[in-house]
């Protein structure tokens, strides 16, 4: 069979799996929209998200919660959409996470899985003291709209706190990266926070010792039935964009303990030294650039929070002095963490 040949600088599209989808349609159509248009505006069958497991164009799913948003007047439905979402509508990740004994382990499964439903997507915990931060965010440089999928998407993740913690539940604090909307009141009565905008990532907090919450119905089948399921679509280690992207959230979700080594990493990621080393060379990366990207990532994250104080976020990135971490960031950003952090604040 004849294969025609790949375009010089071509790269495939992103995926996401349709069950992110569901609902979707029955949504637009309560606000009087027009499904075959807004589906095909968006360049997606309807029928493409009738079977859960089938994949979306990454961009075209963005894009259709974006024509949706203006088709039917509610510039807010992602936002109603994630709030509805029930997390087994989300598939086989979804299944992963309420099948799961507690919080912990429902939180660790979707960031170990996230990338066989998503690709190109940072799914992410840290931690800053007593309050631990969920975050999201596509990286695709691709996709440029993407209000839409951050608001609906956080909607979604806190269903899955609130199928163990109850109704009530909700988050100590909100952050989105786009720009504050005109209908931004409806995002803190939706979260039940307070919700800032403007920052540099997607992210939601809560406490730790949420996590220790137990799921109401945990089921060791139904885990092993969807876990083989996702297994089978994660990404290939040897893909050097998701590989160090995957060492880079090991070493976030780790750096309020302090900076992890190269043996600490290793460690955590259940591979042998040598092995670990190979596989850097394999994807002609470096660990101290992948540790330095980390740093700087998280670096961002905790300037966005006013009660940390230079002195800690140093601390916390695991420089043993604050001078040393604002030659750090000068380098990375070209200015003080002191000027960026007003900056930021003008911003939100």
């Amino acid at each position: 069979m004849y294969h025609a040949p790949t375009r010089p600088g071509y790269r495939s599209p992103t995926k996401v799996l349709s069950a992110a989808a569901t609902g979707a349609a029955s949504l637009f159509q309560e606000y009087h929209g027009d499904v075959d248009s807004i589906f095909g505006v968006a360049g997606i069958d309807p029928c493409e998200v009738d079977d859960p497991v089938n994949e979306l164009n990454l961009g075209q799913f963005c894009k259709l919660f974006e024509v949706a948003a203006r088709r039917t007047g509610n510039d807010n439905i992602g936002l109603e959409f994630g709030h509805g979402f029930q997390p087994r509508h989300l598939g086989a990740l979804g299944f992963a996470a309420i099948s799961s004994p507690t919080l912990a382990s429902a939180l660790r499964n979707l960031e170990m899985f996230f990338p066989a439903h998503q690709g190109k997507t940072q799914f992410s915990l840290s931690q800053d003291s007593e309050v631990l931060w969920l975050r999201y965010r596509i990286y695709d440089e691709r996709i440029e709209q993407r209000r839409q999928d951050a608001e609906l998407s956080l909607g979604m993740f806190c269903n899955i706190f609130r199928e163990a913690l109850g109704p009530q539940w909700a988050p100590l604090e909100v952050r989105f990266e786009h720009a504050r909307p005109d209908g931004h009141k409806d995002h803190e009565k939706c979260f039940g926070a307070p919700v800032k905008f403007g920052r540099q990532t997607n992210a939601l907090a809560f406490l730790r010792r949420d996590l220790d919450a137990r799921m109401p119905n945990p089921d060791p089948y139904l885990f092993s039935m969807v876990r083989s399921f996702l297994e089978s679509r994660q990404p290939a280690k040897h893909d050097a964009e998701a590989f160090a992207a995957w060492i880079r959230t090991e070493i976030c979700s780790r750096l309020g303990r302090g900076l992890p080594t190269f043996h600490d990493v290793a460690e955590y990621l259940g591979l042998p030294e040598s092995v670990f080393q190979q596989q850097l060379k394999l994807n002609n990366v470096a660990f101290s650039d992948i540790q330095r990207a980390a740093r700087q990532e998280l670096a961002m994250h905790y300037l966005g929070n006013p009660d940390m104080t230079l002195s800690e976020i140093a601390y916390a990135l695991g420089y043993s002095e604050l001078s040393a971490f604002s030659r750090a960031f000068r380098s990375w950003t070209g200015t003080s963490p002191q000027r960026y952090r007003r900056g930021n604040d003008l911003r939100a």
